[in-house]
């Protein structure tokens, strides 16, 4: 899902990221899967702009492309490293082989976070959309180092919005997702993985355990949670108290009308 390390043959992360496991948590997540809180709030929050139009769609980053379908009646392309099988392969420096204005919509999730040149996959965005053309984007906030295989930035509302803005996008709509209790909860269980418990010292380790099966016990804190805490999981407003956490943003944007398009690579330096 980044533009780095090209290879002939799909990398392995590309491989996890399409496996049908992976794609099904992110599609229909399930309160024992391991990120449900945030998948799940994910979800909701890319559900929010599904659309039944027979949209010209860009997944850009598209590893297995777990929303496709949410936009059932798209022509939905996607882009991603050579590899990968994609429609569009995105090169060692950031740029995709696909046309100039001709995708009415570009989705990209929790890819961002993924890319050494975060300005310049933003102007390729612009680049390949239409003339009022939409992106909707998804970034990490609060989370863990993954690498896919790198991993480079996490964002706040206001870094994402400027960025954005600077890339030749009028943002439209903010979201943060899973945030709150809910982000500090992700936190924790991800901290306290049952990995963590097997590296603890024997006498630890007994002390441990139980301890770690109640606060990993998915099915019911992620029930609770749910119960508790639903105004948590898409927050478009900076009114409701702890919710200056969150674990990802979600944005919704349009190309500016004065967006410069780059349209010839060689005229950027690399």
């Amino acid at each position: 899902m980044t533009e780095l390390n090209a290879a002939s043959v799909t990398p392995a992360h590309l491989r996890d990221l399409r496996s049908e496991a992976f794609n099904r948590q992110q599609s229909t997540p399930n309160r024992t899967d391991y990120y449900y809180l945030h998948f799940s709030d994910l979800l909701l929050a890319v559900r929010a702009h599904a659309s039944a139009e027979p949209l010209t769609m860009l997944d850009f980053g598209a590893g297995g492309s777990p929303y496709q379908f949410l936009f059932p009646n798209a022509n939905y392309k996607t882009a991603d490293l050579e590899g990968a099988g994609s429609d569009f392969v995105i090169n060692k420096e950031g740029y995709i082989n696909a046309p100039d204005q001709h995708f009415d919509l570009v989705l990209s999730t929790q890819v961002l976070e993924h890319c050494r040149f975060p300005e310049r996959y933003l102007r390729e965005a612009a680049r390949v959309l239409k003339p009022n053309g939409k992106l909707i984007l998804s970034t990490h906030g609060l989370f863990e180092e993954h690498g896919c295989p790198y991993d480079f930035f996490r964002w706040t509302g206001e870094g994402l919005r400027s960025v954005m803005e600077e890339n030749g996008f009028k943002v439209d709509s903010m979201a943060k997702v899973t945030s709150g209790p809910r982000a500090a909860f992700h936190l924790l269980q991800s901290a306290l993985s049952q990995r963590l418990l097997d590296q603890l010292p024997l006498t630890l380790k007994i002390l441990g355990r139980p301890l770690f099966r109640i606060l990993l016990a998915r099915r019911f804190w992620n029930a609770f949670l749910d119960r508790a805490f639903p105004e948590y999981r898409i927050v478009m407003s900076d009114d409701l108290p702890l919710s200056n956490s969150y674990v990802a943003l979600l944005a919704t944007a349009t190309l500016l009308k004065e967006t410069n398009r780059v349209t010839n690579q060689e005229n950027e330096a690399p």
